[in-house]
């Protein structure tokens, strides 16, 4: 897909990665051409993402089963109609992919999961919730404690995890939590964006989350790979065993081979 075809008013998503840590962060398309698109200024609470020039930066943009990614992109920021805008300038074509292509390893752990709750809106978020200082209740503040629950890591893929807890969140609610690894306890924040309720008689939890990361550490992509690459390696290591035991079987009782199926590869 050509940059310039994204329709002006979708959202894309911007992944930065920083110090260690991967942001993802979502904006609507406001302009395209060939080699640039701006979108709506990137701000939380008032503030206005800055990006830095070490950041590495990827723009991405999902349609229906299919995505589309744009890597090493240089942002700034400038005025679109009289409006501040950020813009991310592209070096290449971009890369498309099928979205349940994804690949996703099963964790099948428990971690401890918090949020704040954020009094504005309702919303039980990931990151600790400051008023406005124009805000007439400012001196009055006081410092947010977050809750934390227990719950279950399903899955996990580069994007997106889904988890499952004994608590009911809305879309849009956001948690906070570490997943476990070999590498140790990998900080991580994540946005709900679906949800079902667990029916399985017996289940420890009752409801499914489908989240999309909104922090992740890097290693947390050579993570998946590993479990990705060990996976592979235990399949291939099946496969020949099967293949002796079966050349084996054929010898002692002279059955005639059959044709032999395509080898397991790890490029697969």
């Amino acid at each position: 897909m050509l940059l310039e075809n994204i329709p002006l008013g979708r959202t894309v998503e911007i992944f930065v990665d920083r110090e260690g840590y991967r942001y993802r962060l979502t904006s609507k398309a406001e302009y395209v051409d060939k080699k640039k698109i701006c979108v709506t200024l990137i701000a939380a609470r008032g503030k206005v993402f800055k990006f830095n020039s070490e950041d590495s930066i990827s723009v991405v943009y999902r349609d229906s089963d299919n995505m589309w990614k744009w890597e090493e992109c240089r942002a700034g920021m400038a005025k679109l109609d009289n409006s501040l805008i950020h813009f991310f300038e592209i070096k290449d074509k971009g890369k498309s992919f099928n979205r349940r292509n994804a690949y996703r390893v099963d964790l099948d752990t428990e971690t401890m999961f918090g949020f704040y709750m954020d009094a504005k809106t309702g919303l039980k978020v990931s990151e600790m919730p400051y008023p406005d200082v124009d805000d007439p209740k400012f001196a009055a503040y006081k410092t947010p404690v977050p809750e934390f629950v227990q719950g279950f890591i399903k899955d996990v893929s580069e994007t997106g995890i889904n988890i499952c807890l004994n608590i009911k969140l809305k879309t849009d609610d956001a948690v906070f939590f570490n997943i476990p690894s070999k590498f140790g306890q990998l900080k991580a924040r994540a946005q709900v964006v679906r949800k079902s309720d667990i029916t399985t008689k017996g289940s420890k939890y009752s409801y499914s989350y489908g989240c999309v990361f909104l922090q992740t550490d890097k290693r947390l992509i050579k993570y998946i790979y590993d479990i990705q690459r060990e996976a592979l390696k235990r399949q291939k290591e099946m496969y020949y065993m099967e293949k002796e035991l079966r050349k084996s079987h054929q010898t002692k009782t002279g059955e005639v081979p059959k044709p032999e199926k395509e080898e397991i590869s790890e490029n697969d």
